[in-house]
């Protein structure tokens, strides 16, 4: 099952979050750590170990660098694993030797990227191992500067990627399509305008079916069906328009996904799996 609609985002470099690492660092340490640079000497040093305090999806393991390249640390950090590895409480991610003052004064912030990230990879690997014959998608319903980060979480944690970004295809919804004149009208101006790109289209009622279907876009997206509904649309779909992909958004509860893991290979998309996160417990133990 390919996991994106477009190109799914398998890989991070530094240039997709050095911008946050330097804002982290901005607002961390304006004028230094009070704390820190009055109670240790700077040679002192030290080793600690990154650690697992809870079961889940390691991810984001490639901001360490950035940040020891910025803050022109002197340590050294060698990793024992790599993002998508599976933790337990207790798992050793990596150690760190060096100076003992810059890791105090970049803790925080290391372990604010890396608890987040994995706690997305977490969160979309459950969903995923739960329901492996549904395409778990994210969204576009991610923190501002984060979005290509989020989406590489829910990718190492078994997920799919949605859409990157409104450059990277097309999806109308009611407004756009009363804007247009019709459903027709609206996937044929888009057609005609962006050779190449992929359209999907929201229909919110099962009387949409049928022009949605004789309109041909590449997705047709279910919104807030019933249960009923959403079964008779996938059955004439699957009739009909088997090219079609079908999604199915709005309100999916565990009993919905329970539901819809009847049909397979349908996607389902879930703003869940990047706004409602736990940062996942993962520790620095300076020894």
């Amino acid at each position: 099952m390919n996991r994106g609609y477009t190109t799914p985002v398998t890989k991070i470099t530094e240039n997709d979050f050095e911008s946050l690492v330097q804002l982290a660092l901005d607002e961390d340490l304006p004028a230094g750590d009070i704390t820190t640079d009055t109670l240790f000497a700077k040679e002192e040093s030290c080793t600690a170990v990154l650690l697992a305090k809870e079961e889940g999806i390691l991810c984001g393991l490639s901001v360490i660098p950035c940040l020891i390249g910025k803050t022109k640390a002197s340590l050294t950090w060698k990793n024992a694993l790599e993002d998508g590895a599976i933790l337990s409480k207790g798992t050793v991610i990596g150690e760190f030797q060096g100076s003992l003052v810059s890791l105090l004064k970049m803790e925080r912030i290391l372990l604010n990227f890396i608890q987040y990230l994995s706690g997305i990879a977490t969160n979309a690997n459950r969903v995923a191992k739960q329901y492996p014959n549904l395409l778990i998608l994210d969204t576009r319903k991610t923190l501002p500067g984060y979005r290509k980060l989020a989406k590489y979480a829910v990718y190492t944690g078994g997920g799919a990627n949605h859409r990157l970004n409104l450059s990277e295809m097309a999806m109308l919804k009611d407004n756009h399509v009363a804007k247009a004149g019709s459903i027709q009208s609206a996937v044929q101006m888009v057609r005609e305008k962006n050779p190449g790109k992929q359209i999907e289209l929201e229909i919110d009622g099962i009387s949409q079916l049928s022009d949605a279907i004789a309109a041909s876009p590449d997705i047709i997206l279910l919104d807030n069906f019933s249960d009923s509904d959403t079964e008779k649309a996938i059955q004439i779909l699957k009739e009909k328009a088997p090219k079609i992909r079908i999604e199915c958004s709005g309100g999916i509860t565990p009993d919905k996904l329970n539901f819809l893991s009847k049909f397979d290979g349908i996607g389902v998309s879930m703003g869940y799996l990047t706004h409602t996160v736990k940062f996942l417990d993962i520790s620095l133990d300076i020894k």
